[in-house]
Parts: C-alpha cells; sequence; structure tokens
C-alpha cells in the first residue's frame, strides 16, 4: 500500500480545523461544502491540495485512524 497525504499529519482535512487555519475560507465559501471534495490544507507545504503520494516531509498519523472520504 503506497502511505498518501490522507495518512499523513500534517494534512487538514476537518472542515472545522480549515476554517480555524484559513479564517476568510468561509467568507468564499464553507470548507464543509461538498465543492472542496477530497482538498485539504498542508501544514508542510503550506498549500491546499488533493491527497497526493507522500512526500519527503510525510509524517503518519497516530493508530489507528486514517482519513476517510
Amino acid at each position: 500500500m503506497n502511505t498518501n497525504c490522507r495518512q499523513c499529519e500534517h494534512f487538514v482535512f476537518d472542515p472545522k480545523e480549515l476554517e480555524t487555519i484559513l479564517p476568510g475560507l468561509n467568507i468564499v465559501s464553507s470548507a464543509y461544502g461538498s465543492v472542496r471534495a477530497d482538498t485539504a490544507y498542508c501544514k508542510s507545504k503550506d498549500i491546499f491540495l488533493t491527497p497526493a503520494l507522500a512526500c519527503h516531509a510525510f509524517k503518519l498519523l497516530p493508530s489507528p485512524t486514517i482519513r476517510k472520504n
């Protein structure tokens, strides 16, 4: 199994946490919207992205949780 962003602690997918990290996000839209799909914020790269193969900054989430959706 290839590791990807969803399994990384730098990958912020939770809508509430996203709106905290990016305070202006709820002005233009909402992190809860379906349009966001599986995009999330990478704290390591400081960018919004879709899950990709793990990069050099990958840090495995503590077990047993692997993000779904």
